[in-house]
């Protein structure tokens, strides 16, 4: 949602809209918006499409992209973008590297990797 700037539809909770995976319009609340990611992410297993895919396609029928757009997730994605950039490593050693942001640097390259292959996809 970020990559694509989908502008927020100023949804807040409690809210209804059609679940993707459920087909149905339900109430969400943030324990049931959670339970659909769980849902999009199980649908997901051995699909051919990335997690982030998938998740990007079906939130953006039934989820605010402000939930997840939140600061601390964007100055995640500035600290990936930068070190790609300039080529700064993460830290002087794999031992030294905090595990947390190796998790989410890794999601973030997965999915950043596969935004790229399918614009690359579309151009030929």
């Amino acid at each position: 949602m970020s990559y694509h700037s989908v502008e927020s539809r100023g949804l807040t909770f409690p809210y209804e809209a059609k679940s993707p995976t459920l087909r149905k319009t339900i109430t969400y609340d943030e324990d049931e918006l959670w339970e659909e990611i769980d849902r999009i992410l199980v649908e997901n297993e051995g699909s051919k499409y990335s997690p982030g895919t998938d998740l990007y396609y079906n939130l953006v029928l039934c989820a605010d992209s402000a939930y997840f757009n939140d600061q601390e997730t964007y100055m995640f994605i500035e600290e990936y973008m930068s070190m790609k950039k300039f080529n700064i490593p993460l830290a002087s050693n794999i031992d030294d590297a905090d595990y947390e942001r190796v998790v989410i640097f890794s999601a973030i390259d997965d999915e950043y990797q596969a935004i790229l292959r399918k614009e690359q996809d579309g151009k030929k």
